[in-house]
């Protein structure tokens, strides 16, 4: 059996490598995704010109931004996601939370 000795990882390391927020991702893979949606709105570039201005704006702040910041960038706009996906759900006057209240006070 052949054991392959690994870095010791700080305390926070260890909890970072747990997080399924961190992003796993490259820049190469973050600008290659922003590309691929470019090149569907280029489609009708007239009626996309706003997404694709905003999206090439984007590519350029991920290609200037340091790793560290976009992993930290990133973690916060999926926390930020899944809270204002909550707050969203809970202001739904006739949302499927109001229906499982119902049956739950049944």
């Amino acid at each position: 059996m052949i054991c392959h000795l690994e870095k010791k990882l700080t305390k926070n390391e260890y909890l970072d490598s747990l997080d399924p927020d961190n992003l796993n991702l490259e820049k190469k893979d973050l600008v290659d995704f922003c590309n691929s949606c470019i090149k569907e709105w280029q489609e009708n570039k007239i009626a996309n010109f706003k997404y694709i201005a905003a999206m090439s704006l984007m590519i350029g702040a991920i290609r200037v931004t340091p790793e560290s910041v976009l992993k930290m960038v990133w973690k916060k706009i999926l926390v930020w996601f899944w809270d204002l996906q909550y707050q969203n759900a809970l202001a739904e006057k006739e949302g499927m939370l109001k229906r499982l209240r119902d049956i739950g006070s049944g």
